[in-house]
């Protein structure tokens, strides 16, 4: 016999066919170089997400959140099998020494390696000055000596180390490389998931940082379907990978393409595009995917809040424009497409500032649930429904004697309970136009021990387009000549 519960079938595609919780933490999965793994945790400050978990993207991206939103955050640290790699080096120099990169163990971030020659010298001899930059010399650190050494390990990032062949540096000779952060495989990120799922810690949003192809979004959907038939209502955000050097608008787009042919979901805001974004751990300007901006911004407002209102004032330490003012990232303004394709990407208006373009689920055609606040907001539904009828299960009512079906005066009362229950939640703000419900009155308790109805929410409005007409006016036109 199965056990008593509340079903709650979610309907997608009501606003298209005629009819016949502020508490909760923002969650992060990825990969760093400490901390227990598999084993949520919850944080407060830089200070201390950084002692227990070190380096790396989960760090950067759950750093960014506390930083700028002064909130706490629950953070998973997934395996990370995938290991981190470097590139080739690429010169630009006029001396003799040849210059390379090597990782040991593995580099632990993101990074844009740089090494400029200060002071150039005979490698091996003293004299010789460097500056080393791990954002592709967006910042630089200290002027630092070289000595004798023929080697220069770069400091706190896993390893990585830049080799000195024999020969010269000349003051301006510059070497960089790129890393790639360690990753979880898909089996790592599902098992991350099911801990974030198990914990007892009240969450709603998780920021899945590391890049997203189709198949491990799926991971993620399907982690949060099973969430949701347990009664646990949440919403998911991440990044499909950040285009290569090099790589044009066009060639990006296309494989975002496939991504979207391959993959749609009501419950994921998948994002597209990079950034150049300030670290909130060392103040480098790295580049990142538009999701630590995306997911940040996003938990830090209230369920119905639209993240591409342009009132919630432009995102901070963050750029998408070179100093010239020209684009040398993804802005939808100037390349639409990446947002028609179903991904969250970033934009500017009038050339300034960085905006959310839209908050965009990557939904299928047709979907009722095009933003997350609409996703957000109905969660909250879901949430006040299941805990008003857990108090119903089991409880008994009266059935007429006539027709065993429920009396009107307990129907009334059920329905009145449950549509207080949306009211409190969805309509004190507000937090959507109008919430309804109904309960069935023919339903056959006596032999089903079921109870049906039917809940609806009218959501908000989120105006996209606003067309005006202007023009001249001449008062005197408006009198005719007796």
């Amino acid at each position: 016999m199965s056990q008593p519960a509340v079903n709650i079938s979610e309907l997608d595609g009501s606003l298209g066919v005629l009819p016949a919780s502020s508490g909760r933490l923002f969650a992060l999965v990825g990969t760093s170089t400490a901390g227990t793994v598999n084993t949520p945790a919850t944080y407060a400050r830089v200070k201390d997400i950084t002692a227990a978990f070190g380096y790396g993207p989960l760090v950067e991206a759950a750093c960014e959140y506390v930083a700028k939103y002064s909130k706490p955050v629950l953070l998973v640290r997934s395996g990370n099998t995938t290991t981190g790699t470097v590139s080739a080096v690429t010169s630009v120099a006029t001396g003799t020494a040849v210059v390379t990169i090597t990782a040991s163990p593995t580099p632990n971030d993101d990074y844009e390696f740089a090494l400029k020659i200060v002071a150039g010298g005979t490698r091996g001899t003293a004299g010789i000055t460097y500056q080393l930059s791990y954002d592709g010399g967006r910042t630089y650190g200290a002027t630092t000596a070289l000595g004798t050494a023929v080697a220069i390990t770069i400091p706190n990032a896993g390893g990585v180390i830049w080799a000195i062949a024999a020969g010269t540096l000349v003051a301006g000779d510059l070497f960089t490389a790129r890393s790639v952060a360690p990753q979880w495989n898909n089996t790592e990120l599902g098992t991350a998931l099911d801990a974030l799922a198990a914990s007892a810690v009240d969450w709603e949003l998780v920021h899945v940082v590391g890049p997203l192809d189709a198949t491990s979004a799926g991971i993620i959907d399907t982690k949060m379907s099973s969430m949701f038939t347990s009664g646990k209502y949440h919403s998911w955000i991440g990044s499909a990978r950040v285009p290569t050097i090099g790589e044009s608008e066009a060639t990006y787009a296309t494989a975002m393409g496939v991504i979207s042919a391959a993959f749609s979901s009501v419950y994921g805001e998948f994002c597209a595009g990079a950034c150049k974004l300030t670290s909130s751990v060392s103040g480098r300007k790295y580049k990142r995917p538009v999701a630590f901006l995306v997911a940040a911004r996003e938990a830090s407002v209230s369920e119905e809040t639209n993240i591409a209102d342009p009132n919630l004032t432009p995102l901070t330490g963050v750029s998408i424009r070179d100093t010239n003012g020209n684009a040398d990232e993804h802005d939808e303004s100037l390349s639409p497409g990446l947002d028609d394709l179903g991904f969250c990407v970033l934009r500017t208006w009038d050339g300034t500032g960085v905006y959310v373009n839209r908050p965009r689920l990557i939904c299928p055609a047709g979907s009722d649930f095009q933003l997350q606040p609409h996703r957000r907001v109905l969660n909250l539904a879901h949430a006040a429904l299941r805990a008003y009828f857990l108090r119903r299960l089991n409880k008994p009512i009266l059935v007429s004697k006539a027709t065993g079906f429920i009396l009107e005066s307990e129907a009334k009362e059920i329905e009145l309970g449950a549509t207080s229950a949306l009211n409190s939640t969805l309509m004190a703000k507000p937090k959507a136009s109008s919430v309804m419900f109904s309960l069935s009155r023919t339903d056959n308790v006596l032999s089903t021990k079921t109870l049906t109805g039917s809940a609806r929410v009218v959501p908000l409005a989120y105006p996209e387009t606003i067309n005006l007409d202007v023009g001249f006016y001449n008062p005197a036109l408006q009198f005719q000549a007796v």
